[in-house]
């Protein structure tokens, strides 16, 4: 996110603003002064607005964690799965599949995993297992429970 072009911006605009007061010295000053004194405000309105970003990318993405970090001063959106219930445990991992896939899938799928820190295998286990919840939510299927209440 360049919020340092933004800034160079915003800064600009109160300047050209500033500037229609004439050419007087102290008014010059104290312009610059009140610029100077913005700059932390400006940077602070940018972060809240990536973070408003984040939150609004991270409710259009299901089952993924959206965070703000800073990478050279400048905020970074980063993705990633969000933190479930059913955990991957390698003891529960048993069952195998092969897959032939056209290699620019497999470099895709590579791409993704490395981004998000996650092995291969995890990212495919876990974006299987997403889908898997979606088709469930969808269709209504997955787990039941049969039994009485009582009241």
């Amino acid at each position: 996110m360049d919020t340092a072009g933004a800034l160079t911006q915003i800064e600009g605009a109160v300047a050209d603003h500033l500037a229609l007061t004439g050419s007087d010295p102290t008014v010059e000053r104290a312009s610059q002064a009140l610029l100077t004194a913005l700059r932390p405000a400006f940077r602070q309105v940018a972060y809240e607005l990536a973070q408003q970003a984040a939150h609004e990318v991270a409710a259009q993405l299901p089952g993924r964690e959206v965070d703000v970090v800073l990478e050279d001063g400048e905020p970074v959106l980063r993705i990633r799965h969000a933190a479930t219930d059913d955990a991957l445990d390698p003891e529960d991992l048993d069952a195998r599949i092969t897959l032939r896939v056209p290699a620019h899938l497999k470099q895709a799928v590579e791409s993704a995993a490395q981004q998000l820190g996650d092995s291969v295998n995890s990212f495919v286990v876990r974006t299987l297992a997403a889908q898997q919840r979606e088709v469930e939510r969808q269709t209504g299927s997955g787990r039941s429970m049969k039994g009485t209440i009582r009241l």
